[in-house]
């Protein structure tokens, strides 16, 4: 697999993501994403999704006609299919870095979701990013956001996965997870009419308490902290969590 041309995360799995991933994971992100709703009594007419992939979550907000929805990705191909799958409901997309997200506008609500802060490796980085959401909201507006947590009790091992095989397509998960820096090398192998061509993703697992001291500062409260799959559930075995948090009545300005 070393020798097989490496390209940028996403660059080849856009085109398989909701196959394999995406539209798998959404029901449960929709059923998680309603109970907060509800729990946390969110309002809001305008939206930012960082991290937003092929735009699912924006699509399912415009069904439920929000007014203004802005979808945010480092990858262009994912955007793509972003922009198609919400071609008629006016929702506006940009290409950044979640670290240095820069909003058109204040929002009500800002999500990112399905693990996509794991991406943001160091702890500095991630007071930087959640900065940033509170840069992005108005006075009083809600952050909804989930991470993998630390797997403090997980030996670390190597894994090896087929996702997907059909006659013109295989795609193939490798993954290392290093305990004693909380970091995990995800290897997808796409091997289709085009070659085979190799992804490297890179996350990192945060404890809660990783996260609340990135909080301290930024411009957010936090206000509860559910187990994404027993949300009334405690939280301190939790593979994955979500977060709420708002920004302060004073709000931030953009620099």
């Amino acid at each position: 697999m070393n020798d097989t041309p490496a390209v940028e995360p996403y660059s080849r799995f856009a085109a398989e993501f909701d196959e394999i991933l995406g539209d798998r994971f959404f029901p449960q992100m929709q059923r998680v994403f309603e109970w907060l709703e509800r729990r946390h009594g969110l309002r809001y007419s305008s939206v930012a999704d960082v991290g937003c992939g092929t735009g699912t979550f924006l699509a399912y907000l415009g069904g439920r006609g929000v007014e203004t929805l802005w979808g945010v990705d480092r990858s262009p191909q994912m955007l793509a299919r972003a922009i198609e799958k919400n071609a008629t409901n006016g929702a506006r997309f940009l290409r950044q870095d979640l670290r240095r997200l820069h909003l058109p506008q204040h929002v009500d609500l800002l999500t990112c979701q399905f693990d996509t802060l794991n991406y943001v490796l160091s702890d500095a980085d991630l007071h930087t990013a959640l900065t940033a959401f509170a840069d992005g909201l108005v006075p009083g507006g809600h952050a909804l956001f989930d991470v993998v947590t630390a797997r403090l009790n997980t030996p670390g091992r190597d894994e090896r996965l087929e996702l997907a095989r059909n006659e013109g397509r295989t795609v193939t998960l490798s993954t290392r997870y290093d305990a004693s820096q909380r970091l995990q090398t995800a290897s997808l192998l796409v091997a289709d009419g085009a070659g085979s061509h190799r992804e490297e993703h890179l996350q990192r697992a945060y404890a809660i308490a990783d996260v609340v001291d990135a909080l301290d500062g930024s411009g957010l409260e936090l206000l509860a902290v559910h187990d994404f799959s027993n949300l009334d559930g405690p939280v301190g075995r939790a593979e994955r969590v979500v977060f709420i948090a708002r920004a302060g009545p004073e709000g931030r300005l953009f620099a």
